[in-house]
């Protein structure tokens, strides 16, 4: 629904004004006079390719979630590492390509200026989001704990532009559809169904009649889905899982697997002197540099994923091992960088895994989530990848030992990235993953 998506649209829109600002006060600053037409447009122009890695990098830094505003403290310190970063960036590609503009003094002057605006923009919209507003009555229809987590999130956050008045549970109604007609009669405009629950759908009175007086009728499923970037397990049907199989997007699909196969081929000429000087600094240290553990792949197919070697054995996910075993120093550093994790290029050519997909389990740990969650296959539909949609929103993901209440969360982003696969999503993926790279969050 657009009432949940404009908060983003609105904030792009801002940072950009107030870049193009900053630049436009930079010049005048620098000249101590407004800029002539001529000479700000050249400069826009220049500024450009700035303007987007910005954008980017706000992207990348989380200030554009709907979910939760970033909080006050945090924005100043993201905005400013956002700007630094930016401007270094832009250092380099103003003194290496050939424009006929002077921006030493007009980069410093921007980045100073752009930092104070963008903080005072960023607090500004944060309080107006924050503030109390009337919000568009609205009722939701359904039962369960997704249609509660809906609730808290939508009546305890005042930036929708809408709440629940009612919560009609169609099993503790005896007449459901009179309540629903009472509603919209009272002036809710905005109406939440469950349509997958057969007793929600007998007791829609009027459904077409309502929709064109004005009244908006929103599916739960794909309502919970947009709030949450994730899918609620309890509500998804037959029809919902169609819409997943690979045939619905077989172009996609071909030119994934074609992007993989070039990214990995360049990345493998890079990454190889990081691997041989790891390996090296392995074999010193006394093991073997290289291991494989078998993993679940497309098509529920086991396959050996490369890496490499982090903890003093291989103990193939053995419990008694385990409590054996510990990461190395060495293992720290590999891991921390990433670096542990480069001879799976390999796998990505061979096409046992993607760069975008989710993450590969052992088998033993696997065959208890085939057992405990009857979805869970559904994630071997598409290749396995080496970061996921699960991987970068879900903070609170299983390690180790199977644990199925936090895996059925991971699996709900597990199946809105299957359900959802794109391009755009993919690229999403991506830029998320590289803020993980760039913190050194690997553990």
């Amino acid at each position: 629904m657009s009432l949940i998506r404009r908060d983003a649209g609105i904030l792009l829109i801002g940072d950009l004004f107030f870049l193009i600002l900053s630049l436009g006060l930079a010049l005048t600053l620098r000249a101590f006079s407004f800029p002539q037409p001529a000479y700000f447009i050249q400069h826009i122009v220049a500024f450009v390719p700035v303007f987007v890695l910005s954008l980017a990098v706000f992207f990348i830094a989380g200030l554009y979630e709907h979910q939760t505003l970033p909080v006050r403290r945090i924005i100043g310190a993201r905005i400013i590492s956002a700007q630094a970063a930016t401007t270094l960036v832009a250092a380099v590609l103003f003194f290496v390509l050939p424009f006929s503009i002077a921006p030493k003094t007009v980069l410093a002057l921007y980045l100073m200026v752009s930092v104070v605006l963008m903080i005072v923009w960023r607090l500004f919209i944060t309080f107006r989001f924050g503030k109390r507003h009337e919000r568009e009555p609205a009722i939701i229809v359904g039962r369960g704990v997704a249609i509660k987590e809906v609730l808290d999130e939508v009546n305890g956050n005042e930036r929708y532009q809408f709440h629940f008045t009612e919560h009609i549970d169609p099993t503790n109604e005896e007449n459901c559809a009179t309540r629903i007609e009472a509603a919209i009669s009272a002036g809710v405009r905005i109406v939440v169904l469950d349509i997958r629950d057969e007793r929600v759908v007998g007791a829609v009175p009027g459904y077409f009649d309502a929709a064109v007086t004005g009244v908006t009728f929103a599916e739960f499923v794909a309502f919970y889905t947009r709030i949450f970037d994730r899918v609620p397990l309890d509500h998804v049907d037959d029809a919902w899982l169609l819409e997943c199989l690979p045939n619905d997007h077989r172009v996609y699909d071909l030119a994934k697997r074609g992007f993989d196969i070039v990214l990995a081929l360049t990345g493998s000429i890079i990454a190889l002197p990081f691997i041989g000087l790891a390996a090296l600094a392995l074999f010193l240290a006394g093991g073997t540099p290289f291991i494989s553990h078998e993993r679940i792949g497309k098509g529920g197919r086991p396959f050996h994923i490369l890496k490499l070697r982090t903890m003093l054995l291989n103990d193939h996910g053995d419990p008694e091992l385990q409590k054996k075993n510990r990461v190395t120093r060495i293992g720290k550093f590999l891991r921390k960088t990433r670096i542990d994790e480069l001879p799976q290029l390999v796998n990505i050519l061979k096409g046992e895994l993607s760069f975008i997909g989710p993450r590969p389990e052992l088998p033993s740990i696997a065959a208890v989530y085939n057992q405990e969650l009857p979805l869970y296959q559904l994630r071997h539909l598409i290749p396995p990848g080496l970061s996921g949609w699960a991987q970068i929103r879900d903070t609170d993901a299983p390690r180790g030992p199977a644990d199925v209440v936090r895996t059925r969360r991971k699996l709900s982003y597990d199946l809105y990235y299957l359900s959802q696969r794109s391009f755009a999503l993919d690229m999403t993926i991506a830029l998320k993953t590289l803020r993980s790279l760039a913190s050194f969050s690997g553990t």
